[in-house]
């Protein structure tokens, strides 16, 4: 018997490497001009982590109050995920992926340059260059999340062959991830301690030359996506127009099994008596029932998505005070002098990636196909209840933090707030892929690729409320932590998670029971799914028998 198992040891191994040729050939390509949109990834990475990231830092570095400064992070984070979708949907309707890039990019370079002036002139604190500056710079993040990557993949399409989206998506990736990797990695070895004048100078710099090794592509034949020719971005905004201006009409023609509230936009698909059905068709104020029933499917998200207002709240805060926090401690490390705070960024970026790569590897490795949608619930909830888990943990370090400074004047570990940025991140790998699947899962196809833009907006929408919470709860905020009730504001947020989490319980709990979400299956389609599920049960029990 064991020597029967050893003569299958050649024949296993041969077919492991086929495997390996077969899934290296399909995934890993090689293309001329790719390395040179790679390098602007590279740097788009190390300026978001070495200056954007930890940007209130050096804001009440250079005198401004602490509200003040967490207000204005917090406002350029919103304001980069409305313009993600702005961003997009340019992108998507009038100039395509390159154009899109180079303009977004540009607007950084200009945003980078004006924050270094700004960084030199805070000495009179010149805030309206600065406001103009973010705004630029909120403009360039924009252009990263869906044209830079829909222009890389594009690069992998082959003429007159089947275009399979999923390999698509698989190339950028691996194009994609190593020089964001490696633009982290420069972050903190790279100018970690410079000052933010310094930093503004170089990030400046280096974007100007990443745009220009992008440029340089060019001569190596860049392939172009052009705009398309209905954007459904487009196609939302004018069904919502049309519905809008039809309110008044009696009649309406119901499209799907959508939350009722929904049933006004079928007035879109109703035909007015004049003028003619194709003046209708051609202006945009006539659409078929199946156009309005795919806006109705999106828009049934709404509810869900208001569920996250306490999650980007936390977000927002620990994007702005869970950082501030390291400044009043003792970051010292052994012989390091002072250890750089972009690596507590890299605390909380990589255990949202572990956790977020562990889901979805081991979900649908259970399920053998594709998860449930309750069950993608289940993980955002998952993520939902550690958010006020996060709070309590980063109280009772600020409390234990201010203790030891009034009583004893000691600066405690800056790696106590470890924890904190953990559970941050560990939230943030639940929670924002788990939306992304239920965002692709439950939208048209046609709208899948809008995910992270839509998923990054519900999140953000936090920002403008953590905003809202500054100004309400000023009193709690001085000119710096040690004067401040940080802790205070953290025990508040506690409670905000808990009873947000309560109330997603309630939301998710419908969504799992309304049929209106699900996707029908024909008849055939039905019958050849049990076909499978038959097929993979006999191969199964054949393996047992062996």
């Amino acid at each position: 018997m064991v020597a029967i198992r050893l003569e299958k040891i050649p024949g296993m191994l041969l077919e492991l490497q086929a495997d390996a040729t077969r899934w290296f050939k399909y995934y890993v390509v090689w293309n001329k001009a790719v390395p040179f949109i790679s390098g602007l990834v590279f740097v788009h990475a190390w300026v978001e982590y070495a200056l954007i990231a930890i940007l209130i830092t050096h804001l009440t570095d250079e005198w401004l109050h602490l509200p003040r400064a967490a207000s204005i992070v917090n406002v350029q984070d919103g304001v980069t995920a409305v313009l993600a979708l702005v961003v997009a949907y340019v992108s998507d309707a009038y100039v395509g992926p390159f154009l899109a890039v180079v303009c977004s990019t540009v607007a950084y370079i200009i945003g980078l340059t004006l924050l270094f002036f700004a960084a030199w002139r805070l000495i009179s604190i010149e805030l309206q260059l600065l406001y103009v500056a973010l705004l630029l710079v909120a403009l360039g993040r924009a252009g990263r999340d869906i044209p830079l990557k829909e222009f890389l993949a594009y690069q992998f399409r082959e003429e007159g062959s089947h275009v399979d989206e999923e390999q698509l998506e698989s190339r950028r990736k691996i194009w994609w991830r190593p020089p964001y990797i490696l633009g982290i990695c420069a972050s903190v070895y790279v100018f970690a301690n410079a000052t933010w004048i310094e930093l503004s100078r170089i990030a400046a710099i280096a974007m100007g030359v990443g745009f220009v090794l992008f440029l340089g592509g060019i001569a190596f034949k860049y392939k172009y996506k052009p705009p398309a020719s209905q954007s459904k971005l487009n196609n939302m905004l004018q069904i919502l127009r049309a519905a809008i201006s039809k309110r008044r009409l009696s009649n309406s023609t119901p499209s799907g099994n959508v939350i009722p509230i929904l049933r006004w936009l079928d007035k879109a698909s109703v035909e007015e008596p004049s003028p003619s059905r194709a003046e209708q068709v051609r202006i945009g104020r006539l659409w078929s029932p199946e156009d309005v029933q795919e806006v109705k499917i999106l828009l049934s998200m709404v509810p869900l998505w208001t569920t996250f207002l306490a999650y980007g709240l936390l977000q927002a805060t620990g994007n702005t005070f869970f950082y501030e926090q390291v400044g009043y401690m003792d970051s010292r490390l052994g012989r390091i002098s002072r250890v750089p705070i972009v690596i507590f960024v890299i605390v909380k970026s990589s255990t949202s990636f572990i956790v977020s790569r562990l889901c979805d590897s081991l979900l649908p490795s259970y399920w053998s196909q594709k998860v449930p949608r309750q069950v993608m619930l289940t993980r955002i909830g998952a993520g939902m209840a550690i958010s006020p888990l996060c709070c309590i943990v980063a109280w009772r370090i600020e409390k234990y933090r201010l203790h030891k400074y009034v009583n004893h004047d000691i600066s405690i570990s800056a790696f106590w707030l470890v924890p904190q940025f953990f559970l941050l991140g560990f939230m943030e790998g639940l929670v924002f892929d788990g939306m992304e699947e239920v965002f692709d899962g439950h939208v048209p196809e046609s709208f899948r690729k809008y995910g992270p833009s839509f998923t990054q907006f519900a999140l953000n929408i936090g920002n403008f409320v953590s905003l809202v919470f500054i100004l309400i709860f000023h009193g709690l905020f001085n000119d710096n932590l040690d004067t401040s009730g940080l802790a205070t504001y953290y025990a508040l947020l506690a409670y905000i998670c808990f009873v947000n989490f309560l109330f997603y319980c309630g939301v998710a709990t419908y969504y799992v029971k309304e049929s209106y979400y699900e996707k029908d299956e024909s008849p055939v389609e039905q019958e050849l799914e049990q076909i499978q599920n038959l097929d993979s049960h006999e191969a199964t029990d054949h393996q047992l028998a062996e």
